[in-house]
């Protein structure tokens, strides 16, 4: 036993470890996408990785940014990344855009200095700004299709524009009836039918589309990890498609590798 441990070098392996439940779907999603996008041609040559997935405990993010609750998910998150350290992570990629949000994610890397964390925390939203400046140089305007929580922080339209992007946002009511209404409804947005694109959330897809092809936009990032759960392509008319999540797993393979 002490020969297979030997063998199975914990120490040295960097360990993605992978903040699941923000919603469920968009952990296993990101998981998916780093095994699609690792270089491997055999089982062993995949990367090392620890999801852990509890919902329940993770208030929601936009509630908490709208001030509809007083509980700060960054509190529960840190918990979880402190198990995911426990298990072996030393990278660590939360799949959801809203939890980067300065009054969530500056908690979380005070609290995780704290503790002494050695962890390495990717922001997404950072690493999605700076993989359409590396690989994307044609593209000039871009549209944003977030929650309502990323929305109103302005987190992506602050990061794009310092990069000298033109932003290209909805007024907050067709933000808030089209483009959140399609994750966030009760009775047939994304979050409340996992595995379902419901034909309201299509047509809603479709008037968000719309709005963003009328301004004339290089490119839309989806800034909201249930959306590519529903648009899969990487283009749409003339429009280049920005999956996050998929940036995001590059992100944690290129610092796992």
């Amino acid at each position: 036993m002490d020969q297979i441990f030997k063998f199975m070098d914990f120490a040295h392996d960097k360990v993605i470890g992978i903040v699941g439940g923000m919603g469920p779907q968009a952990g296993q999603a990101l998981l998916d996408k780093i095994i699609r996008h690792t270089k491997a041609v055999s089982d062993q040559e995949h990367l090392s990785v620890v999801l852990m997935s509890f919902p329940r405990y993770i208030e929601d993010r936009t509630a908490f940014l709208l001030g509809l609750t007083n509980v700060n998910p960054a509190i529960s998150i840190v918990q979880i990344i402190r198990q995911l350290e426990h298990a072996g992570a030393t990278i660590i990629g939360m799949p959801c855009n809203t939890s980067h949000a300065p009054a969530i994610f500056d908690i979380i890397r005070r609290e995780l200095s704290a503790i002494n964390s050695h962890v390495k925390l990717i922001h997404m939203p950072t690493e999605t700004c700076a993989y359409i400046r590396l690989l994307h140089k044609e593209v000039r305007r871009v549209g944003l299709m977030t929650t309502n929580g990323t929305y109103r922080t302005g987190l992506y339209k602050d990061l794009l524009e310092e990069l000298g992007y033109e932003v290209i946002v909805p007024d907050y009511d067709f933000q808030d009836t089209v483009i959140h209404r399609m994750i966030y409804d009760p009775e047939f947005g994304i979050k409340s039918s996992p595995g379902i694109i419901s034909c309201e959330v299509k047509k809603l897809l479709d008037r968000a589309l719309s709005f963003f092809m009328d301004r004339k936009a290089d490119a839309v990032i989806l800034g909201c990890t249930e959306l590519p759960l529903v648009l899969t392509d990487s283009r749409v008319g003339n429009m280049l498609i920005i999956d996050s999540t998929d940036v995001l797993a590059r992100a944690l393979i290129r610092e796992a590798s």
